[in-house]
């Protein structure tokens, strides 16, 4: 049994793609009403945490970051509600330091298999079940259930070596998807100033090689101004640029692209949030 805890965006499609694949799923969130869209065959929701972990195989972590992690499986009192021998996959984007407090709580119960293994992708990706698997720790200790755990939700797992590293690639992985978005943006807005027909220039930039298709999708959204259909909200993006910067320690000051993108971002997610990342087109406007 697949035990997902934190079912928004992302959760949401990790709890659907495993019961789509066969596994037993069940799901809780901090919040019941997240309930309504998570029923269907293999899959069922609960309001009571230790109900969704005492019998898991593989317990799942979704939630926005590490103190909500800590509070899930500490405070609340999930971990100590696993069942020996089960692994804890840990997939949601909480820092270098966010994944040594989770190691750290991890080491206090052995007979557990703790794996760290953010995802890369959003919304489309996940309900698709074609996200990348960034995994790190003990590969054989995780076993066969989190392997088909994996295979439900993903395209491509990559194991990294020990617990922690798959954090660290992830981190990695969204400061370049941040530096990416800014530059679109601002060329959306270069666009409008030099009175240039961005999806011309979309097309023309499309065909050759230094456009990512994703990039490009991102400029299309800013056309159409589809700023509400949220595939990853502009705020957990800024919170993955600081994470970034603050693992980067000292180093921060060699990283000045990312570090002006942290705060035009962190004046952005007032109003827009919620929005897909892309509205930070919207907050260069303003």
């Amino acid at each position: 049994m697949i035990a997902v805890l934190g079912v928004g965006i992302m959760g949401s499609a990790l709890a659907h793609d495993a019961a789509r694949a066969g596994l037993p799923t069940i799901a809780w969130d901090r919040d019941p009403q997240h309930s309504a869209s998570l029923t269907g065959d293999n899959l069922r929701f609960t309001t009571s945490l230790t109900d969704a972990v005492r019998n898991a195989d593989v317990v799942v972590t979704m939630v926005p970051d590490a103190d909500a992690v800590i509070n899930v499986m500490q405070d609340l009192g999930a971990f100590a509600a696993m069942k020996s021998g089960a692994s804890w996959v840990q997939m949601a984007t909480i820092g270098v330091e966010g994944i040594e407090r989770a190691i750290r709580l991890a080491q206090t119960r052995p007979e557990i298999a703790f794996v760290d293994a953010p995802v890369s992708g959003s919304r489309g990706p996940a309900e698709a079940g074609k996200l990348v698997v960034l995994a790190s720790g003990d590969r054989e200790r995780a076993g066969a259930e989190t392997q088909r755990f994996f295979d439900s939700i993903a395209t491509t797992v990559h194991w990294l070596g020990e617990a922690g590293q798959g954090t660290r690639m992830k981190l990695i992985f969204n400061a370049w998807l941040g530096i990416v978005m800014e530059g679109v943006a601002e060329i959306a807005i270069l666009c409008d100033t030099l009175s240039v027909d961005a999806s011309r220039f979309g097309e023309l930039a499309a065909a050759g090689p230094l456009f990512p298709p994703w990039a490009l999708q991102k400029l299309h959204k800013i056309i159409d101004k589809r700023f509400e259909e949220t595939e990853f909200p502009l705020q957990w993006a800024e919170k993955d640029v600081m994470l970034a910067l603050s693992a980067a320690g000292k180093a921060r000051a060699q990283l000045p692209v990312l570090k002006e993108i942290a705060d035009v971002w962190a004046g952005a997610t007032s109003e827009f949030g919620s929005y897909d990342l892309s509205a930070v087109y919207l907050a260069l406007r303003r």
